[in-house]
C-alpha cells in the first residue's frame, strides 16, 4: 500500500487573541485525496483553524506547511457571491484567474450535477439559500482546485438540502479525488463525508482525537454498527468537552 502524501500539515498551532488562547500547540495533517474533516463544538476554535490553515488569518507561532503548487478554493458558512453577476458569471469570473482546459465543458457539467442548468441566468437574490451554496460549491470545483477548504457549509441548511449537498461533494470527489477539509459541529456529516476526523478540544487543548474510517462512503449509514459506534465514540468525548450541569441544574430547581 503506497504512503499517503501530506498536502497539508498543522504544526505547533498557536493563536490568541488578546488575553483568550485559542489555539494552543495544534497539529494535524491533510492527507491528499482525502476528505478530512475537523469536528469540535461551537466556540472550540474551528473557524479559526479554517482561517489559519487556509492563510486567511496569521498565527503567533508554528508552522502551516502547504505542497508545493497547490490551487485552494474556499467555501464559507454564508455565500459570497457577486450579487451583480449572474449565476454562470459567478462561476465563469473565478475560473478567469486559471488556465482551466474545456473551462465552459466542466462548468456546465457542474451546473447539471448540481441541478442548477435552468437557474444560469438567474442572480444570486432570486436564489434559494441552498441553491445559493450549491452555487458556492460549484464555484470552488470549477477552478480544478487540489485542496478545497469548506467552514461549515451546511450550517444553516434544511435536512433535505443537506442531503443534496452532502452527495454532490461525494459525487465530485469519487471522479475527482479532490482534496477536502471540512469544517463541521455534526458528528454524522463528519462520519458520513470524512476519510479522518479530528475532535478539536475546546480552551485551546488541541486535537482531543483522531478517527480514520475505511468503509467506502456508498456504504455508509448512521445505522450500520461499525459506524454507530464510531458515533458512540464521538459523542463520549464530546461529553467529556462540555462542562457538567450538575452543580448548576440542582441551583436552578431550588431557584424555581
Amino acid at each position: 500500500m503506497n504512503k499517503k502524501e501530506v498536502i497539508l500539515e498543522l504544526k505547533n498551532i498557536n493563536k490568541n487573541y488578546a488575553e483568550l488562547t485559542v489555539l494552543n500547540n495544534l497539529n494535524l495533517k491533510v492527507y491528499d485525496g482525502e476528505i478530512t474533516c475537523l469536528l469540535g463544538p461551537s466556540g472550540s476554535g474551528k473557524t479559526t483553524v479554517f482561517r489559519t490553515a487556509s492563510g486567511l488569518e496569521s498565527i503567533d507561532s508554528g508552522k502551516v506547511m502547504k505542497k508545493d503548487n497547490v490551487r485552494s478554493a474556499f467555501v464559507f458558512q454564508e455565500p459570497r457571491l457577486l450579487p451583480w453577476k449572474t449565476a454562470e458569471e459567478n462561476v465563469e469570473f473565478v475560473q478567469q484567474n486559471y488556465d482551466i482546459k474545456n473551462a465552459e465543458e466542466l462548468r456546465d457539467l457542474l451546473f447539471q450535477l448540481s441541478g442548477l442548468s435552468e437557474f444560469k441566468k438567474s442572480y444570486p437574490h432570486q436564489l434559494s439559500g441552498g441553491m445559493r451554496q450549491r452555487l458556492e460549491l460549484i464555484r470552488a470545483f470549477s477552478i480544478k482546485a487540489d485542496l478545497v477548504f469548506l467552514d461549515e457549509p451546511f450550517k444553516s441548511l434544511d435536512m433535505k438540502t443537506k442531503y443534496n449537498l452532502r452527495k454532490l461533494i461525494s459525487a465530485v470527489h469519487r471522479e475527482t479525488s479532490v482534496t477536502l477539509f471540512l469544517i463541521t459541529h455534526d458528528p454524522e456529516e463528519a462520519l458520513l463525508l470524512g476519510d479522518r476526523v479530528y475532535i478539536l478540544a475546546g480552551k485551546g487543548e488541541g486535537i482531543k482525537k483522531e478517527i480514520s474510517i475505511d468503509k467506502p462512503r456508498s456504504q455508509r449509514k448512521i445505522g450500520d454498527p461499525e459506524i454507530f459506534e464510531m458515533l458512540e465514540e464521538i459523542m463520549e468525548v464530546f461529553t467529556d468537552l462540555v462542562a457538567e450541569f450538575d452543580d448548576q441544574t440542582k441551583r436552578l430547581r431550588e431557584l424555581y
